[in-house]
């Protein structure tokens, strides 16, 4: 089973949804980390952060599977671009990450786009 993650960013970051994969659903969880001084250039220049281009700013995925009474964490790592992310019973893939730095804290349609895949191992 494959499927693509429900990211919408325009909705902004950071962002949390819940997916049901399998038998269980998993609460995922968003967010980007970056340098004041780095979100303030990338805003002048006019241009979106690129989360998995290597050195600088990166997006963050937490994985969490909800079991009665709890969740259950599985994952809170750096996104790299086409490096498998196992958490648990899942693998979560990310293609794409540009995030404009209006959609920091804010929602709206500034081309912000993320890709990610997920599927079972």
């Amino acid at each position: 089973m494959q499927a693509s993650l429900p990211v919408d960013a325009d909705e902004g970051f950071p962002q949390s949804f819940r997916l049901r994969f399998g038998e269980h659903v998993y609460r995922i969880e968003l967010y980007v980390n970056a340098a004041e001084e780095t979100v303030e250039e990338t805003a002048a220049a006019g241009v979106a952060l690129d989360l998995l281009g290597g050195d600088g700013p990166f997006l963050v995925v937490s994985v969490a599977r909800e079991e009665p009474g709890a969740l259950v964490p599985l994952l809170r790592r750096k996104a790299v671009r086409d490096l498998p992310c196992p958490a648990g019973e899942l693998r979560l893939v990310f293609r794409e990450a540009r995030v404009d730095v209006r959609n920091l804290n804010g929602t709206g349609s500034y081309g912000s786009k993320v890709l990610a895949g997920v599927s079972a191992p």
